[in-house]
């Protein structure tokens, strides 16, 4: 039987991770409130691999991902679509089955940044990492995605424990899993060698005290070899590389700040020294950097990706336990200081080497982070056990848990309450998939828009129309660019409508222009300012319903969509301006 003092010592981790699993799993089915671009990619890809063992065109296979070769049009991480299948592939399609996957993942990257922890610096330190990495607005945020940022930090640190621990041949075991993240995230392929050479340093001379130098180089070797095979499939597909995207010296970018500098400098003889392709280049490199790290970055308001802006990635009081965590570590176990430091920047390289501008899109730093959440817990434990005195400490702890405790009902409030209003992730798109599902029951619905492939596979996912049955002629349509599925068809923006065809419904995105707007119709709005997203013509569904001019006193159930009631989505989604 397990002693009371092991269930004691339990208690705590087992808290955490509920804490950490409602906060990932709480209305997970509705928020957020529709799914991205790129999460639409790996999740209708991973259902038609499980249904066809193939992609929604018919002409891809994960076995082709592995290969990097990649879905028509799409060149995205390669592991998602086979992660995804295993649990998207049974279920019907919906905004908790779509992230069953990273939430799974997400609890247990936490649970080996505990492991992590606990080998480098002890139990006191991995719990509250546990404790901060459980409640982080980042882990929180993107482990409610099917973003592929979340995979590829677990398969990082998996592989980073695992060679922590490992002796002798048994190092090897990681290998694996450091191909499985690599093959996770586009961008982390970046720190793949980066981060396997500073880990087995690490190791080889303060772990296993520089024995084992045989098993470390075989393991080196397999990832250089690795990414070999990468770059020559590269060369064999180099429309799939996404080289483009890396920023170097000779982007054509940068030629052209250096001679708009130099155009606008009076001249001198130092001007060809100091502004230079080469000079530029370094300080793109040095203010991507700083900003990564910038306070208000992290602290206070975010990113495009991150898009809360009324809160950034961290809490306001991780900063002050970030850098006394810094401190402590530096003091007590340099080697462990080192080590952090060198891979929060090593895990900014996709960030820095990318040729977007000087801003910031915070996935493409998704591997620095899990080490700030780290140091922050390192420092509530030092600050905690700085107090001789036995009340003093508890007294510490308590006002500690209490600063978080409100922190992260500001976030949820934030998060669940006002971002979901904010249309981000394409809400529209599932409002108007909702509609035209509802209204081609009985009348052909035609959706104009400029993007209709997206429109289509969004409308494919929220009405669950993708499934054995009907895969194969969704793959037919798709490859004639023909974007229909029943009675619902997506067309590109039409400036002739027929309005007088009072047969067909009319579904028209409001940026494909002020099309026949003095024509009666009503409007699929915007949560956020009750602006125009869609024009319905020819409705026969809601009108008559005594619609609203815009959404307004919106409930968290309203958002279970497709469960609605026909009157219901009406009056509470559509609008009659």
């Amino acid at each position: 039987m397990v002693s009371k003092k092991v269930l004691f010592n339990l208690l705590p981790i087992v808290l955490i991770f509920l804490v950490a699993f409602l906060f990932r799993y709480l209305w997970l089915d509705r928020i957020p409130t529709a799914i991205g671009g790129d999460e639409i990619v790996y999740t209708l890809n991973a259902k038609a691999s499980f249904i066809t063992g193939h992609d929604i065109f018919g002409t891809w296979s994960p076995i082709n991902g592995l290969l990097f070769q990649y879905p028509r049009g799409e060149t995205q991480a390669e592991m998602p679509y086979i992660l995804n299948s295993f649990i998207l592939g049974p279920l019907p399609f919906s905004l908790l089955s779509s992230r069953l996957p990273n939430l799974i993942m997400g609890l247990l990257l936490i649970l080996f940044i505990y492991l992590v922890v606990k080998e480098l610096l002890g139990k006191g330190p991995a719990l509250f990492s546990l404790l901060i990495a459980s409640i982080n607005p980042w882990l929180i945020y993107i482990g409610r995605t099917a973003y592929e940022a979340t995979p590829a930090m677990l398969f990082y640190f998996i592989s980073l424990f695992i060679l922590l621990k490992a002796k002798g041949w048994r190092i090897l075991i990681a290998f694996p899993f450091l191909v499985a993240a690599f093959y996770s995230y586009i961008g982390t392929k970046l720190i793949f060698l980066p981060f396997t050479f500073i880990v087995i340093v690490y190791v080889f001379f303060f772990i296993n005290k520089k024995h084992f130098l045989k098993q470390y180089l075989v393991l080196f070797g397999l990832c250089i070899l690795f990414v070999v095979f990468f770059v020559i499939s590269l060369k064999l597909n180099p429309q799939t590389a996404r080289l483009d995207e890396l920023l170097t010296p000779f982007d054509p970018k940068i030629a052209q700040t250096v001679d708009g500098i130099r155009k606008t400098s009076i001249q001198n003889p130092l001007i060809e020294i100091l502004v230079n392709k080469y000079t530029v280049f370094v300080n793109i490199l040095a203010i991507k950097t700083l900003k990564s790290f910038s306070f208000d970055y992290l602290f206070v308001y975010g990113d495009e990706f991150f898009s809360l802006w009324r809160h950034g990635m961290f809490y306001y009081i991780d900063s002050v336990f970030v850098m006394l965590g810094a401190l402590f570590v530096f003091a007590k176990k340099r080697s462990v200081f080192f080590l952090f430091s060198l891979l929060l920047l090593v895990g900014i390289i996709p960030q820095v080497f990318h040729t977007s501008d000087t801003g910031n899109f915070s996935v493409h730093m998704t591997m620095s982070f899990p080490f700030l959440v780290i140091l922050a817990g390192l420092g509530i434990w030092e600050t905690i056990n700085y107090f001789k005195n036995k009340n003093y400490k508890v007294g510490a702890t308590l006002a500690i848990l209490l600063i978080y405790f409100v922190s992260s009902l500001n976030f949820a409030n934030i998060y669940f309450f006002w971002h979901s209003l904010q249309g981000y992730f394409d809400f529209p798109l599932r409002v108007s998939s909702s509609y035209a599902k509802r209204a081609s029951s009985g009348q052909k619905v035609t959706v104009y828009s400029n993007s209709s492939f997206d429109l289509f596979k969004k409308y494919l996912f929220y009405t669950d129309s993708y499934n054995k049955d009907s895969a194969d002629v969704i793959s037919k349509n798709l490859n004639s660019e023909k974007y229909s599925f029943d009675n619902v068809t997506f067309a590109s923006c039409n400036n002739s409508l027929d309005l007088e065809n009072k047969e067909t419904v009319l579904v028209v995105d409001a940026k494909c222009g002020d099309i026949s707007v003095s024509e009666p119709h009503l409007t699929i709005s915007r949560l956020n300012d009750g602006g125009e997203s869609f024009r319905i013509f020819n409705d026969k569904i809601c009108k008559g319903l005594g619609l609203g001019r815009y959404p307004s006193n919106l409930k968290i159930s309203d958002f279970t969509i497709e469960n609605l009631s026909t009157n219901k989505f009406c009056q509470t989604f559509i609008s009659n301006l």
